[in-house]
C-alpha cells in the first residue's frame, strides 16, 4: 500500500531539531557557528558533526582517513554520500531524511569513536617572553 509507504518514509526521516537533539544527547558535546554558517558540534576541540552548509538537510561527518570514509559510504549506500567538493575530503554526508533516530546514534557513535580513539597530540612546550633565556635546573 502505496500510503502506509509514505508514513514510514515520513517517520523514517529526522529533521534538522530531531537530530540537534540526538547530538546534543552525547557527553561532552558543545554547539558553535559552522563557517558558512549552520550548527556545527564538538566533542572538547575536536569537530565532531555539523549540519551540511552546501546541502540541505545533511549532515556532515568526518573519517579519519579516506579508506574509512569509502568503507562507510559502500556500507550504507543512498544514506552517506559525498560530492564533488568531498573527493579529497576525508568527510561525507549523511541525508537526515533516510535516518531515524536509531541509525543516527549508531553513526554518530562510530564517529564519536573515532575521536577517542585518536592518539594523543604533542603538545608544544611554551616558554613565557619573561622566562626566555633564564636558566631552568636541570
Amino acid at each position: 500500500n502505496q500510503s502506509c509507504e509514505s508514513q514510514d518514509e515520513v517517520q523514517m526521516s529526522l529533521t534538522a531539531a530531531q537530530a540537534r537533539k540526538i547530538i546534543l544527547s552525547f557527553d561532552d558535546v558543545t554547539e558553535t557557528s559552522a563557517l558558512g554558517g549552520g550548527a556545527a558540534f564538538h566533542i572538547g576541540k575536536d569537530f565532531f558533526v555539523q549540519f551540511g552548509t552546501r546541502e540541505p538537510d545533511t549532515l556532515m561527518l568526518k573519517y579519519p582517513t579516506l579508506d574509512e570514509r569509502d568503507m562507510m559510504l559502500e556500507a550504507h549506500p543512498g544514506v552517506l554520500y559525498i560530492t564533488e567538493h568531498f573527493k579529497t575530503y576525508k568527510g561525507l554526508l549523511a541525508r537526515l531524511a533516510k535516518l531515524d533516530a536509531k541509525s543516527l546514534r549508531a553513526l554518530l557513535e562510530l564517529r564519536r569513536q573515532t575521536l577517542t580513539a585518536k592518539p594523543a597530540k604533542k603538545r608544544k612546550t611554551i616558554i613565557p617572553k619573561k622566562a626566555r633565556g633564564l636558566p631552568y635546573p636541570s
